[in-house]
């Protein structure tokens, strides 16, 4: 199973720290990091273009503006994440724990949110527009500005 090398977050980091000067950004496009536990790290602004994270576990983990187009989150645990404008437009998260997670100014239009868990989740000003929140628990969600134009299974 592949994962995020302690490397590979220390480069990031100094990536972070100096705006792009020093370090590496993380870039894990496409790989499969099914099952690793990345919980509590500093991931924002990395790429995740078509990653898959089925039954990953992301608690409390910073991904603020990173890029998941295309990628799959089928069963995992993001509870407590930040995922502010984070990009995961297209994402399927079926399943998933995103309880009181912070996806404030994300991008989700057309994710497929089936069955996950959103209580106390805060999608203050993101864009649901086309999301799939068919049988996802609801309870105590944030919505306050948020697009949801032709979105399914709001209740």
């Amino acid at each position: 199973m592949a994962s995020i090398t302690p490397q590979e977050v220390t480069e990031h980091e100094a990536w972070l720290q100096s705006g792009g000067a020093t370090g590496k950004q993380i870039d894990e496009t496409g790989l499969d990091l099914s099952g690793a536990d990345l919980s509590g790290l500093n991931l924002s602004r990395a790429q995740f273009v078509g990653t898959v994270f089925n039954g990953a576990l992301l608690k409390g983990t910073n991904l603020s503006g990173a890029d998941f187009s295309g990628a799959t989150f089928e069963g995992a645990d993001l509870s407590g994440a930040n995922l502010s404008h984070a990009d995961l437009g297209g994402v399927t998260l079926s399943g998933a724990n995103l309880s009181g997670a912070n996806l404030q100014e994300a991008d989700l239009s057309g994710a497929r949110l089936v069955g996950c868990n959103l209580t106390q989740t805060d999608f203050t000003n993101a864009d649901l527009i086309a999301a799939d929140l068919s049988g996802a628990q609801q309870t105590g969600m944030i919505l306050t500005g948020a697009k949801l134009n032709d979105t399914q299974g709001l209740v």
